[in-house]
């Protein structure tokens, strides 16, 4: 959402946007900075950037996000004089400025709150954003308005911690409240929530999902582990049991649920015991969707300072060890689709690797798939418009991706 309200600022002041990079005037590159791998990341693509600049086939280059607002603005510009400008986060008073959207158009994000007062030992994302805030709801209800006019479709609901909505406002997280109110907009198909947090998922918020209406029942809850002791030293405030109780109330209360969480492997003090446990958890609750990371230690956080720390072959193989695990588990959902009828949404034709279109093969999502991180739908079929919901015959699985053909 940034981006998307800088561009739209940039275009006001009489820029063009484009996404070919090449002979632009202004490059804005907005980075993510709260994980090591990722400041990296935009280190690679500074210098690429910078590379293209010398050539003369760009001009200037702007960095923006949450690398420029974690590490020392001028350390950077010394690292990269060519850089010309460098901004950190927009303060809170942007949070719903005009936007041009970056995302298919039928696709959007709403970010109801920003920031976090977690105090998760591993995440620097409060040193980043700051601590927790919520969008007053006929803030976030105007913009919602103003995306559904625009054509969105699907509403992707985001912050650092979406169940933790209004507490700062009303004294108590109001999400429920706030999602019924979305729902009640028209043009919305699906509204998908991301980013929840175990601690606050309330019988209303359970009931919300149950009533098999606009919210779809896809939930995204990071749960990091689960062996009490590293739950513990990562300041995570749900215990083992407590979320075995959440989940199995999910489970049992909401049809046709998909759940999505994250793991941390490798944590300092995390022995083969607690691994194996982590394992055997996720074994049980067979997660849909998940995303499985190695720890990193990040500056400033008290994680970064904890010992003992885990060897990287150590930290390698667990990865690999869990994420197999997962994935066999999100194979088998897949594998259940197959010879179904689903209603899957078309996002857009297949682009092959030399940037052709195919024009009889399109990329689809189902509702259990979130855009960028989860798998897809191979669809084929003719003239099928993004934004539109067809039934899919779910003919084969490949690998986590399905694929299916368009019902006549």
């Amino acid at each position: 959402m940034d981006s998307e309200q800088h561009v739209f600022a940039r275009q006001e002041n009489g820029l063009t946007f484009q996404t070919e990079i090449e002979h632009c005037e202004l490059v804005v590159l907005n980075t993510c900075g709260f994980l090591q791998s990722a400041r990296s990341e935009a280190r690679e693509y500074i210098d690429a950037l910078i590379e293209l600049k010398e050539k003369g086939l760009i001009g200037r280059i702007d960095v923006r996000g949450c690398m420029p607002a974690f590490e020392c603005a001028s350390s950077l510009a010394a690292e990269f004089p060519d850089v010309d400008e460098w901004f950190g986060i927009p303060p809170t008073s942007e949070a719903h400025a005009p936007r041009h959207l970056l995302t298919e158009k039928h696709v959007a994000y709403l970010r109801i709150a920003d920031g976090c007062s977690r105090r998760c030992a591993y995440c620097a994302i409060p040193k980043i954003r700051g601590n927790f805030r919520s969008v007053p709801e006929e803030i976030v209800i105007q913009e919602a308005k103003r995306l559904a006019d625009g054509g969105v479709k699907e509403l992707i609901v985001i912050a650092q911690e979406t169940t933790f909505w209004g507490s700062d406002l009303y004294g108590k997280p109001k999400l429920a409240t706030l999602l019924r109110q979305l729902e009640k907009i028209d043009g919305f198909r699906w509204i998908r929530l991301m980013y929840t947090y175990p601690q606050y998922f309330e019988d209303d918020l359970i009931d919300l999902f149950a009533a098999g209406g606009k919210l779809l029942p896809y939930i995204d809850i990071p749960l990091q582990h689960a062996n009490d002791e590293i739950l513990k030293q990562m300041n995570r405030r749900v215990p083992k049991l407590e979320a075995e109780r959440l989940l199995e109330k999910l489970r049992t209360r909401i049809d046709n649920l998909v759940l999505r969480t994250s793991f941390i492997v490798g944590f300092p003090g995390e022995t083969d015991a607690m691994f194996r446990e982590l394992l055997h958890f996720a074994e049980e609750w067979k997660f849909e969707r998940v995303g499985v990371f190695r720890f990193s230690a990040e500056p400033g956080t008290p994680a970064g300072q904890f010992s003992p720390k885990i060897p990287a072959k150590t930290i390698d193989r667990r990865w690999e060890q869990l994420h197999k695990t997962c994935e066999k588990h999100s194979i088998a959902w897949g594998t259940r689709q197959k010879g179904k009828i689903v209603d899957v949404q078309i996002d857009g034709n297949y682009v092959d690797g030399d940037g052709r279109k195919e024009a009889q093969l399109f990329i689809g999502r189902t509702f259990a798939d979130a855009p960028d991180i989860d798998p897809v739908v191979y669809v084929t079929g003719e003239q099928l418009s993004p934004g539109t919901l067809i039934e899919c015959e779910i003919v084969e699985v490949n690998g986590n991706d399905l694929v299916g053909i368009a019902a006549s």
